[in-house]
């Protein structure tokens, strides 16, 4: 089982602002038993590193860590094309092009110092998985693929950002499916507020799905996650049940066949 390494003691979420973006970064502090211990809002890259906890530790990013210098995508993404979960595109030119830099690509190296394992996943994501794992029965046996495939597609995630809200809810709805997974000690986003604090909390709420990501890597392992990729050419830790599993497997290997990735 594919778990965090030995003697890893803090678990760690962080919602990275590309440098353009309108709101701020954000850094969920998590203990192993998923009790949140700190929700910080953060700056410059400076302060993004002088937040993270020293030691060992499993540090989920939301954002790209590695890309190709000039490729259209990467090879997680053309996987997760196959499994109806698509993603933008990522390369470095286009991230510096549309965010006026590379920021988890530039950051990479100083947020794996220190003892810590760094890994991405997709916000978005996760939530989906949440909604789709909420919807169906405790100990319920594997859909057939095709069955799968059709449910699936319906589901919705909530939005972070109340501007973008779709008819599966908005951020409340996102932090009760991230409360599924760890103790929020209470926090939840600001029922009402102006876009200054809805910004705010729409990071706190990326933070905190990668936060649950790292929770459920850790002492879940296969059972709750699946790793896409590597460090060397991208790697995801997506939250993952045995449904997911089975798809990222089954297109991968197809597509490793095709020649068409290198993971």
């Amino acid at each position: 089982m594919r778990v965090q390494p030995r003697g890893a003691v803090r678990l760690l979420g962080l919602h990275l602002e590309p440098r353009r973006g309108a709101g701020p970064s954000a850094l969920a502090d998590v203990g192993v038993e998923g009790r949140l211990d700190g929700l910080h809002l953060l700056g410059a890259d400076d302060e993004v590193v002088a937040a993270l906890p020293g030691g060992p530790a499993l540090l989920v990013v939301d954002a790209p860590l590695w890309a190709p210098v000039d490729e259209g995508s990467r090879d997680v993404e053309r996987v997760l094309a196959w499994c109806d979960a698509p993603t933008l595109p990522v390369s470095e030119s286009r991230l510096r092009r549309v965010y006026g830099s590379a920021r988890g690509v530039d950051l990479a190296s100083r947020l794996g110092a220190d003892g810590r394992t760094v890994t991405e996943t997709l916000p978005e994501l996760v939530l989906r998985q949440l909604a789709w794992e909420a919807a169906r029965p405790a100990g319920r046996a594997p859909l057939p693929l095709e069955d799968y495939r059709t449910l699936w597609a319906g589901v919705r995630p909530p939005a972070m950002e109340p501007a973008r809200r779709r008819t599966a809810g908005g951020p409340a709805d996102a932090a009760a499916l991230l409360a599924g997974v760890l103790d929020l000690g209470g926090w939840a986003p600001a029922a009402s507020a102006g876009a200054g604090r809805e910004r705010e909390d729409a990071a706190r709420l990326r933070a905190l799905a990668c936060a649950a990501v790292a929770w459920r890597r850790a002492r879940l392992g296969d059972a709750a996650t699946v790793v896409l990729g590597t460090p060397e050419r991208g790697e995801l830790t997506l939250a993952a049940d045995a449904e997911l599993r089975a798809r990222v497997a089954v297109n991968l290997a197809r597509l490793r066949a095709e020649g068409r990735v290198r993971i």
